[in-house]
C-alpha cells in the first residue's frame, strides 16, 4: 500500500475538490436537460428546438465534484448543500437539501413577454408585459407553497413551450412575484423540519393555459398520491355534488325556510350555521337537521380546532376549552409569548396541546356530537389554508411540519371515522385528500381578498350576529378591484384541471354571489364554465329577493354538469385574442364555451354559456334578466 505524504495528499486532495465539473445532460423523452454542477444552471433542448433556459445561475462558478447515483448524480456546494439530480417521467428532477435554518432564493429567467400561469387561489394568468399586474406587484409579493398556492407548481407560457415547475411539497417554500422591467418571479425556500429537502421537478409542456395543472395532475397521479371522491366516499357523499352552498342567518335557521327552499324547488344544497353562544333564538337543533337531511339537503355547523377564548366571553362554541387545555394550551411564540388568535381573539391553539391531552380527544367528541345532533356534514375553518404554527410551549412544542399532520389527521378522521361530508377553507394540494368541498379555493387572486375583508366601512363587518354585513351588505369594488378579482382574461381554471374529481370548490363564504352585485352575471357564467357551485348567504327576506337566482343556479348548474360525482376538466383554450372568449373540456366529452366580452360572439351572448353535449343539440345558457 502506498502511503503519502500529508503535503502531497492535501495537495491531491485540493486538486480533486477544485476540479470543474463538464456539464449534466440528462434526456426525458424528446427534451434533453444539461445542468451545470457548478452554477446550477439548467437548460432544456427539445429534439429539433431550440434551447431554452429553465433556471439561471444560482451563483457564481464554483467547484463541483459529482458522484453517479443510480440513474443520476449528486454533488455538492461551497454552501454545504447537497443537489441530486435524475430523471421522472418526462421531467427533470432535482433535489436541494440544506441545512436546517438557511435559506435559498432563486430566481425564475427573467420574463420580458409571455405569461405566467399561477395557481393563486382558482388560477391566475399574468401577462409579463401587463401594466396592471406590474403596478400590483411593484413591491414583492409571496405566495405561500401550502397555503396561497392552491397547489405548488406554476408555469411561463411563452411561444412554443410552457416551462413548468412543480415541489413535490410546498412546506416552507414560496413563490413571491415581483415588477422588474416586467413581472418576475423566484422561488424561495427555507431549510427546516419537514422541509430539509426542496424537491423541484422542471419540465418543457406543449403551449397551453392549464400546462401546470396538467403537469402536477399528472405527476400527483404517477406516485398514486391522487385522491379522487371515490377514494374518500362516506354515504352523503352524493348530495355534495351539483348542489349549491349557504350560510344561513336569523330565520334562516328556522323550519319555515326549509319550506321556502322547498317550495322554490330547491332539491339539493349545502346549508352552513355558526352558533351564537349569545343567544337562544336561532339555535340549530336536532328537528332542523332532521327535516333538512328529509328533504335531502346537506346540513351542518361551522367547527374550528384553531382559536381559544375564556369561556365567561367567547364568541362562538368551539373556542370553549376545557381547563387543561385553556390557557395551558395556547401556542408560544420563539420569545415567550403567547401568540393572539384571529382577530386578536383568544390565543391560537396548539394542536400538538390537543393532540397530547390525556382523555378523549377534543375533535372526535366533537363530531360524535354533531352526528349526535343530526348534522351530515361539518364545515371546519382554517385547518386546511396550510399556514402553519410553530409551537415553543415546552410543553406541546411543536413545528410546521408536526402542526399540518395534526390538522391532516383531525380532517381526515371526519370523513373516515366519523362518515362525515367534510368542508373546510382554501383547500389546497396538502389537504386535497381530506377534503370534500373548499370554501375559498375557488377565489381568483386570493391574496387581494384579504385588504377588502379589511376594509369594514366598505365591506361590511361581523355585526350585527343576525344579519351581518359581511356577508349581506352589497359590495361595489373599483374597476381595478373588479379586475383583481373577477377579471375573465386574467382567470384560469387551475384548480380545476387537477382536483375537479377531487374537491368541490367555491368562493369565500363572504363572497356569496349576491354579495358583488356588479360582478353577478359574469360570476353566474364562470360557475358553469368551471363547474363550480355558488355560494350563498340567506335568510327568509334574503331567500324571497334572490331566489328566481338561487332556482336558475341550481337547475343550470345540473343541466351542465348533471347531478353525479364530476369529472376531470381536460382543456382550455382562449378562443379570441382578448381572452374573454373561453372553451372548457371535460373528461366525458362535454365542450363549454363562455363569452365574457361585452359584445355577441358567433350568436353567444355576454355573461352566456354554450353547452355541448354528445348526443345532444347544443344549449345556451344565461344569468336570469331579473337581477336583485
Amino acid at each position: 500500500m502506498i502511503r503519502l505524504s500529508p503535503l502531497v495528499a492535501t495537495l491531491v486532495g485540493l486538486i480533486a475538490s477544485t476540479a470543474m465539473a463538464e456539464p449534466i445532460i440528462l434526456r426525458a423523452g424528446p427534451v434533453a436537460y444539461t445542468v451545470d454542477p457548478g452554477t446550477l444552471e439548467i437548460r432544456a433542448r427539445p429534439d429539433g428546438a431550440a434551447t431554452a433556459l429553465l433556471m439561471p445561475p444560482l451563483h457564481p462558478p464554483e467547484a463541483a465534484t459529482i458522484a453517479p447515483e443510480g440513474d443520476g448524480w449528486r454533488w455538492t456546494d461551497a454552501e454545504g448543500r447537497s443537489f441530486a439530480l435524475s430523471i421522472e417521467g418526462q421531467a427533470l428532477r432535482l433535489r436541494i437539501s440544506g441545512v436546517k435554518g438557511s435559506s435559498l432564493a432563486w430566481p425564475m429567467p427573467p420574463a420580458t413577454g409571455g405569461t405566467w400561469l399561477i395557481p393563486d387561489g382558482e388560477g391566475m394568468a399574468y401577462r409579463a408585459d401587463d401594466p396592471f399586474w406590474r403596478a400590483a406587484y411593484a413591491q414583492e409579493k409571496c405566495l405561500g407553497g401550502t397555503s396561497l398556492l392552491s397547489f405548488p407548481a406554476w408555469s411561463h407560457l411563452d411561444g412554443a413551450q410552457a416551462a413548468t415547475y412543480a415541489l413535490q411539497d410546498g412546506l416552507l417554500s414560496k413563490l413571491c412575484l415581483h415588477d422588474q422591467d416586467g413581472l418576475q418571479a423566484r422561488l424561495k425556500h427555507e431549510f427546516g423540519d419537514g422541509a430539509q429537502t426542496l424537491d423541484l421537478l422542471l419540465a418543457l409542456r406543449p403551449p397551453e393555459p392549464l400546462a401546470p395543472a396538467l403537469f402536477y395532475r399528472e405527476v400527483l397521479k404517477a406516485r398514486g398520491q391522487l385522491k379522487t371522491f371515490a377514494d374518500k366516499a362516506t354515504p352523503d357523499l352524493p348530495r355534495l355534488f351539483a348542489a349549491p352552498h349557504a350560510y344561513v342567518f336569523d330565520d334562516g335557521r328556522e323550519l319555515d325556510f326549509l319550506d321556502d327552499l322547498k317550495a322554490l324547488g330547491i332539491d339539493r344544497m349545502v346549508l352552513s350555521y355558526d352558533q351564537d353562544p349569545r343567544s337562544h333564538e336561532h339555535i340549530v337543533g336536532p328537528a332542523y337537521l332532521a327535516k333538512a337531511r328529509a328533504l335531502g339537503f346537506l346540513a351542518g355547523p361551522y367547527e374550528a380546532f384553531d382559536n381559544a377564548q375564556p369561556a365567561a366571553t367567547a364568541d362562538m362554541p368551539s373556542a370553549i376549552w376545557s381547563e387543561d387545555l385553556y390557557p395551558s394550551g395556547c401556542v408560544v411564540d420563539a420569545a415567550g409569548k403567547v401568540v393572539a388568535g384571529f382577530a386578536n381573539r383568544g390565543c391560537a391553539m396548539s394542536s400538538e396541546a390537543i393532540v397530547r391531552r390525556s382523555g378523549p380527544f377534543f375533535p372526535a367528541l366533537r363530531y360524535a356530537g354533531h352526528i349526535r345532533d343530526g348534522a351530515s356534514q361539518v364545515f371546519v375553518d382554517v385547518d386546511a389554508f396550510g399556514n402553519f404554527q410553530e409551537d415553543h410551549s415546552p410543553d406541546h412544542p411543536m413545528s410546521m411540519a408536526r402542526d399540518r399532520d395534526n390538522r391532516k389527521a383531525r380532517l381526515a378522521l371526519a370523513i373516515d371515522s366519523f362518515k362525515l361530508v367534510l368542508g373546510s377553507e382554501n383547500v389546497t394540494a396538502w389537504s386535497s385528500g381530506v377534503a370534500h368541498y373548499s370554501h375559498g379555493t375557488a377565489q381568483a387572486h386570493a391574496s387581494a381578498v384579504w385588504p377588502l375583508l379589511g376594509d369594514q366601512k366598505r365591506f361590511g363587518g361581523f355585526w350585527p350576529p343576525d344579519r351581518p354585513g359581511v356577508f349581506f351588505k352589497p359590495f361595489q369594488p373599483t374597476p381595478d378591484e373588479a379586475r383583481a378579482l373577477f377579471g375573465a382574461a386574467d382567470r384560469l381554471p387551475l384548480f380545476e384541471a387537477v382536483f375537479h374529481d377531487s374537491v368541490v370548490a367555491l368562493d369565500r363564504w363572504e363572497f356569496g354571489l349576491m354579495k358583488v352585485p356588479s360582478q353577478a352575471n359574469g360570476r353566474f357564467a364562470r360557475s358553469l364554465l368551471y363547474g363550480t357551485p355558488t355560494m350563498w348567504s340567506l335568510d327568509r327576506n334574503e331567500l324571497a329577493r334572490v331566489g328566481t337566482w338561487l332556482k336558475a343556479a341550481q337547475d343550470d348548474f345540473r343541466l351542465v354538469h348533471g347531478a353525479g360525482p364530476p369529472v376531470a376538466l381536460t382543456g382550455f383554450r382562449w378562443l379570441t385574442s382578448d381572452r374573454l372568449v373561453q372553451q372548457v373540456t371535460y373528461a366525458d366529452g362535454r365542450t363549454l364555451i363562455a363569452n365574457f366580452g361585452e359584445t355577441t360572439w358567433q350568436g353567444l351572448g355576454t355573461d352566456c354559456v354554450r353547452v355541448d353535449t354528445p348526443g345532444r343539440r347544443a344549449v345556451d345558457l344565461c344569468p336570469p334578466t331579473n337581477r336583485p
